[in-house]
């Protein structure tokens, strides 16, 4: 009879102590998480009054020569301005500026380099 009150003891004492341990424990993930959440929102808060004091945004100039033709091999432009319309998209208040728009000395058209990208791709 006493080896049972001690092992219903022992049980009871290894539940306790084994709940106890993960209720501290989640209290202490929990908290960890709302210390780093408020510090991403800092973050994210002083970003934002960055940005707003800096409101000018960079102006992306392309320069379109007008003596070369099309013939030529020349960008049109259209396409030129496309492309720092997409430049423009990507690098937002970012200050940046296009140096150069080369065409492109491909064998393969850009479908061709896709399907060879997409057929040489590891598993």
């Amino acid at each position: 009879m006493e080896n049972i009150e001690l092992a219903l003891t022992l049980l009871i004492a290894g539940f306790v102590i084994v709940f106890v341990v993960l209720i501290l424990l989640i209290a202490i993930i929990t908290l960890y998480g709302k210390i780093i959440q408020s510090a991403q929102n800092a973050v994210s808060s002083k970003r934002e009054k960055k940005l707003e004091q800096n409101t000018e945004k960079p102006v992306v100039k392309a320069i379109v020569r007008e003596d070369i033709e099309e013939d030529d091999g020349a960008i049109p432009e259209e396409i030129i301005a496309a492309i720092a319309a997409a430049v423009d998209a990507v690098y937002g208040t970012k200050p940046h500026k296009i140096k150069n728009i080369k065409r492109s000395r491909s064998v393969r058209s850009s479908w061709g380099n896709a399907g060879i990208a997409e057929n040489t791709r590891p598993f």
